[in-house]
């Protein structure tokens, strides 16, 4: 054993028995290199398949799209998809199917909380702008309920963020300069010896307070407490054993200094005026894998994560979350057409919020699901699970679902699944001055159904399309207003709706020529919901995205590559939101100088526009949350 294979040893081994925290990994985490990207995805059966098998909804952003688009936040990398970003308060939340119960995994692992992460967004649990990009190999969005094989959480659908094993020794630098005093740097660095590797992240950027368009007078204005100071640490330590067995230690640490606004107010000031937040993120997983050889990618894995979030001249609030779990996937090829995926898991999760709250519950799961490859082309998938909250109680949620791969290029499904959302824990036990909780809150359960095609329609063209109807029974929402007859007003949560949902999803790609490709899309979502004391059902006026349309066109050649993506929103309700429709610009110009330098400009808003991605929530008044104006920003990366 020669002397960096063991120092990688000693810090593999020295690491997981300081920290005391070992993990245990998914098939979705189960080394994604070892298959051809393009064909399979792992997200949608929790085992990798081929994309022509799946019946699902299934978009792919790859590593090579995310470095052409010098993108330096996962919001930035989902723009160009299909998944709609509501920003609110300094946070990014992804809806899926219209809907913002969407499971976050990292390499297979619940991100999600038990808590009211994001204000105004009871349903949310991680805000996707304090992921680290540099450690990530891919993202894999899978629309639709996969509670089945997820659990609680997955009701519009899964973001699954699968990091980078490192497969050859390299250090990069990223230097980043831009509007509103923007700075990033950046370092990546990665080794491998015989069958031990290592790959090392971190980064840390600043930004003043960003400027934004006053949609009623046009003029340009400083959104006060919108600063951001933050720094990204990962390390992922990968041990290859014999057998086809490997382990995998990942480390990953978070600092977020950043203003917290609230909301502007009628007058343009926030309505916290000074304040500001700390967070710190801190995570450590540890995988062992068995089976790689034989393609059953088994897997155990323990982890921790912990949260830590303190309010400053705002909501003056502290919050402490904490979550230990337990993983295990068993999957068995019980003939040349028949396999079985199941498993168990285990997890513990802890918030205490320094003033009502301090309380902890566990969940338990057992799943099971049976694939079949049928004549013809079909394959037919049966899946269940139980789930069983120490709070809220246990639920069974299964999934159907047939697909008919009928070439190479051409496979057309039809999917029917149930989704349970257990409340949280903010929403059961809160007791301050702005919200009470309901300890008696039942779960959300609903089902969706769902049909699609995915093609290649000649010449380059390939379309992706998909429709859906969903129901929501018992969801969970709140009221303002005095509650026990006593001059006092609060908000309650209860079970107060039933919701409706339905949806088209398209994607069509070409590639014009070896120099030019172009790739589009459109989504149509209405949501509908009727409380208890409603007689019929109405539209929801939050919707932020009822018609939406996306548009990328991309050149590259030689030493140049650019993208220019366009965005379009319409529909909207002006109860809600400043303008029914909004169309936002984005411009990423790409210069390889040689084989280990890059230069990049990004240009964001070139259309300047006045426009918000989540509407009004605690008020009547329009424009609480505007999105940042026209910005430039100039990089450059250097490799090693």
């Amino acid at each position: 054993m020669n002397k960096t294979k063991k120092q990688l040893l000693c810090s593999l081994i020295s690491s997981a028995v300081l920290l005391s925290i070992p993990q245990a990994s998914w098939a979705e985490e189960a080394d994604v290199q070892e298959y051809a990207l393009d064909e399979y995805v792992v997200t949608a059966n929790r085992v990798p398949v081929k994309r022509t098998e799946i019946a699902a909804n299934v978009e792919v952003i790859t590593r090579a799209e995310i470095e052409k688009g010098g993108f330096t936040s996962v919001p930035e990398i989902l723009r160009k998809s299909n998944v709609t970003l509501e920003q609110n308060r300094g946070a990014t939340v992804p809806l899926l199917n219209g809907d913002d119960r969407v499971l976050i995994l990292v390499d297979g692992r619940r991100m999600n909380w038990s808590h009211l992460v994001v204000s105004g967004s009871d349903h949310a649990g991680k805000t996707l702008d304090l992921i680290p990009v540099d450690n990530i190999e891919r993202i894999e969005v899978v629309h639709g309920p996969a509670s089945s094989l997820y659990g609680s959480d997955a009701v519009g659908g899964v973001i699954n963020i699968i990091t980078r094993k490192a497969t050859s020794s390299q250090t990069a630098v990223t230097s980043e300069f831009g509007s509103w005093g923007f700075e990033r740097y950046g370092l990546t660095s990665q080794g491998k010896a015989d069958d031990i590797s290592y790959l090392f992240t971190y980064e840390k950027k600043k930004q003043d307070n960003f400027e934004y368009k006053d949609p009623k007078t046009g003029q340009t204005k400083t959104h006060a407490d919108t600063q951001q100071d933050q720094q990204f640490m990962t390390l992922r330590l990968d041990k290859e054993l014999t057998g086809g067995r490997s382990l995998t230690l990942q480390l990953e640490h978070t600092e977020d200094e950043s203003g917290f606004a609230g909301y502007l107010k009628e007058d343009g000031t926030s309505v916290y005026p000074g304040g500001y937040r700390i967070n710190k993120d801190n995570n450590i997983a540890l995988t062992y894998q068995w089976g790689k050889d034989a393609g059953l990618n088994n897997s155990l894995r323990v982890y921790h994560n912990r949260f830590e979030t303190t309010h400053y001249k705002s909501l003056s609030a502290t919050y402490d979350l904490a979550a230990t779990g337990v993983d295990w996937q068993q999957n068995w090829k019980l003939g040349e057409n028949h396999t079985l995926v199941g498993g168990t898991e285990w997890r513990q999760e802890k918030l205490e919020d320094h003033v009502s709250i301090d309380k902890a519950f566990t969940t338990g799961a057992i799943f099971v699901e049976d694939r079949w490859k049928l004549p013809s082309d079909w394959t037919l998938s049966l899946g269940t699970r139980y789930n069983h909250h120490s709070e809220a109680g246990g639920h069974f949620t299964t999934r159907l679902s047939a697909n008919r791969e009928i070439n190479a290029t051409t496979n057309v499904y039809a999917s029917w699944g149930q989704y349970v959302k257990n409340p949280t824990l903010a929403q059961m036990y809160s007791n301050t001055i702005f919200w009470k909780g309901n300890p008696d809150l039942s779960p959300e359960t609903g089902n969706t159904i769902t049909i699609g095609i995915n093609t290649e329609l000649g010449n380059g063209t390939k379309l992706q399309a998909s429709a859906y109807r969903s129901h929501i029974k018992d969801a969970i929402d709140w009221a303002w207003k005095d509650w026990e007859g006593n001059g006092t007003e609060y908000t309650k949560y209860t079970n107060v709706d039933n919701e409706k949902r339905r949806g088209v999803d398209i994607s069509l790609t070409r590639q014009l020529s070896p120099q030019w490709s172009v790739s589009g899309g459109y989504s149509y979502v209405n949501i509908q919901s009727k409380s208890d004391t409603a007689t019929q059902y109405s539209d929801d006026p939050r919707n932020s995205q009822p018609n939406s349309y996306r548009l990328n066109i991309e050149y590259d050649q030689d030493k140049w590559n650019s993208i220019l993506t366009l965005r379009r929103a319409t529909g909207r309700d002006l109860t809600k939101f400043t303008g029914k429709a909004y169309t936002a610009l984005d411009m990423v110009l790409n210069y390889k100088m040689n084989d280990h330098t890059r230069a990049f400009l990004k240009c964001y808003n070139l259309t300047n526009e006045a426009y918000e991605t989540t509407g009004s929530t605690w008020s009547t008044t329009t424009g609480e949350f505007p999105m940042p104006s026209r910005s430039f920003y100039l990089g450059l990366e250097q490799k090693f």
